[in-house]
């Protein structure tokens, strides 16, 4: 019961959105761990940085002339596809516009950007989609999802009817693309690294022809800010800050690798919980509480390593509900058996209070290995003790006066038993069974008489009064 109620909180803090935050906190972690992938060899990024300002001596936005003389640029470098991450919205001067224009018709594998998306996914990219269209251009969705933190983890299929920027351009690259892994929640971007990740060439220096050729050539190539002044920067899982170009690129790498990072369903989800949940009771049920409590940290440890490798092999398994479920079920087991252990003790003490005093029974519980089954070898005295001639006393005295008698001879030798810190055994008609030394050693032991009989206990004064005088009053 506690194992199910424990898998039943964590999975419902997990559906309310409550640990929504610790478990993308724990996919960046795991992106940390599995550190950079191998730089991907078919992507560049030629960036508008720093040094492209200073040395063009210009400031942003550039005219659509520069713009036109990279896009020759790269296709006489035998770039692929030209993943142009600049918007072209509104008019500027009409022979830069028709420069831009004609560069990108003789290109033909130019794919702009917008993140003004009409009706329909239609556009006013250079003046409109069939503008567009008549030079052989595609454009696409360049608009991010962050996350409520303000992270970029996932990207979507389209927008308003218009593909993303990143699908467009694998589309452009040859590669079909389904909507089907991105769900309705967008796909996981599976980035290949931090900042600097994927190769990057300054924007001015390969308009100068200062990049070789043989780095661009059947390369898909992303143009766009990636200086910090411009403000085209995002959080991500593998950086705080990441240009808009890079986090394209990442997009389109994970598109092109088919969305190789997905989430397992929910069947999986909920079997992980409930047997996270039901571990740490299970353990406690079959082991002792210390061992249990190891072997439940253990198993949590084990289900981490087992989330990484997953992980590294594109599969996220949730994390926060399982751990939850089995920090809850570790918790349940060991109030649970606190309280077991709290009516075991008090089970022993009501039997015990029957037969020994209360002091005894206190030090019975206080013992380190408790109370148990079986045996152990002690110094003991056993004192067995009647009335000598009860039968014909009670026939002397007629039922009433006899059972009265016999009631008062045990209770003062019950008492007296007790006091001097006996155990009563039993009884047996007028005849009493006690027990010292056992089932605590006391500190004065009583001596063991040679020669046949089991050993005589010395009788307290003050009991031995009594009984005498109970004796003389029967007879």
């Amino acid at each position: 019961m506690a194992g199910v109620l424990s898998a039943g909180v964590a999975l419902a803090a997990g559906t309310s959105g409550v640990l929504d935050a610790v478990e993308r906190s724990s996919i960046d972690a795991r992106f940390s761990i599995r550190g950079a992938r191998k730089p991907p060899s078919n992507l560049a990024v030629v960036g508008i940085d720093g040094p492209t300002f200073s040395e063009l001596r210009t400031r942003f936005p550039f005219s659509r002339r520069l713009h036109a003389a990279l896009i020759r640029r790269l296709a006489a470098d035998g770039a692929k596809v030209i993943a142009y991450d600049v918007q072209f919205t509104e008019p500027t001067q009409p022979a830069a516009d028709s420069a831009l224009l004609d560069a990108i018709a003789a290109a033909r594998n130019v794919v702009l950007v917008t993140t003004e998306v009409g009706p329909g996914g239609r556009t006013d990219v250079l003046g409109g989609d069939a503008i567009v269209r008549s030079v052989g251009a595609r454009v696409g969705d360049g608009g991010v999802d962050p996350d409520p933190h303000a992270v970029v983890r996932r990207l979507r299929y389209q927008t308003g009817g218009l593909r993303s920027f990143s699908v467009v351009v694998a589309e452009t690259a040859g590669r079909h693309v389904s909507a089907a892994p991105f769900g309705s929640h967008g796909a996981w971007i599976d980035y290949v690294g931090g900042a600097g990740a994927v190769p990057a060439y300054s924007f001015s220096r390969v308009l100068d022809g200062r990049v070789p050729a043989a780095a661009l050539r059947g390369r898909i190539v992303v143009v766009g800010a990636t200086a910090p002044t411009l403000g085209d920067v995002h959080a991500t899982p593998v950086a705080a800050v990441m240009s808009g170009a890079e986090v394209e690129a990442n997009m389109i790498d994970t598109v092109l690798r088919g969305i190789p990072l997905r989430s397992t369903g929910w069947a999986l989800e909920l079997a992980i919980a409930l047997v996270l949940g039901l571990a740490a009771p299970l353990l406690f049920w079959r082991l002792p509480a210390p061992a249990a409590l190891l072997a439940a940290l253990a198993a949590g440890a084990l289900f981490a390593v087992g989330a990484q490798v997953a992980f590294d092999e594109g599969h996220i398994v949730p994390v926060a509900e399982p751990l939850l479920a089995l920090a809850l079920g570790t918790i349940s087991a060991v109030a649970a058996v606190a309280v077991f252990a709290a009516l075991d003790r008090e089970r022993v003490r009501t039997l015990f209070e029957r037969f020994v005093p209360a002091t005894v029974v206190d030090q019975v519980l206080a013992r380190a290995d408790g109370v148990r089954l079986g045996g152990t070898r002690v110094q003991a005295t056993v004192v067995f003790c009647d009335l000598r001639g009860s039968t014909a006393l009670i026939e002397s005295l007629g039922a009433e006066a006899g059972i009265e008698l016999v009631n008062r001879y045990l209770t003062e030798m019950t008492d007296a038993v007790l006091l001097h810190g006996g155990t009563l055994a039993g009884f047996r008609g007028d005849g009493l069974l006690a027990l010292f030394g056992a089932p605590l050693e006391q500190p004065r032991p009583c001596p063991a008489r040679r020669g046949r009989g089991a050993g005589d206990a010395r009788r307290p004064p003050a009991a031995g009064q009594r009984v005498g005088a109970l004796h003389r009053a029967g007879r």
